[in-house]
């Protein structure tokens, strides 16, 4: 009985058990930075931020507890449509977007400073509305998403 007594409760203690991970980094996303009125770039960006930093393996953290802080600021943005269907619906964008990525720790030192440069053509079908904008921007987005990634990935962080 006692030993029921005592399986039972180390198997119930046992099931609250969570891994500690004292290697992650916390990064807190300051400042997206867009001069551009452009609210689907926004949307784009701040979402592909996030994303990039959690697939890295870094947590999203805006607490005291956080480790770094990081600043995005884009530089320049183009958006161009460079083809036309039969209907005269702009199918073919080009998009080039400069980014600037500045990670700074909790003092305010700058521990890296990336400049991100992507540019893309995107196809479209010619629908109507601005569906064929969206799809650009967002494609634009995943190759910076790819990009961030990259960086946090092959960064020297402590």
């Amino acid at each position: 009985m006692r030993f029921l007594l005592l399986a039972l409760t180390l198997f119930v203690a046992s099931c609250g058990y969570k891994t500690a991970n004292f290697h992650s980094q916390d990064i807190c996303i300051k400042h997206v930075s867009i001069d551009y009125p452009e609210p689907t770039l926004v949307d784009t960006l701040n979402r592909v931020v996030a994303d990039s930093l959690i697939q890295s393996g870094k947590k999203l953290n805006c607490s005291i507890h956080r480790q770094y802080d990081l600043d995005i600021k884009v530089d320049s943005f183009g958006f161009y449509s460079i083809g036309y269907s039969p209907s005269q619906r702009a199918n073919v964008y080009k998009v080039y977007l400069n980014l600037d990525l500045n990670l700074k720790d909790k003092e305010g030192h700058t521990v890296l400073n990336k400049k991100i440069y992507e540019t893309t053509q995107y196809f479209g079908t010619g629908l109507k509305a601005d569906i064929e904008r969206r799809y650009a921007l967002e494609e634009i987005g995943r190759l910076v998403k790819v990009r961030i990634y990259n960086t946090l990935l092959t960064s020297k962080l402590k």
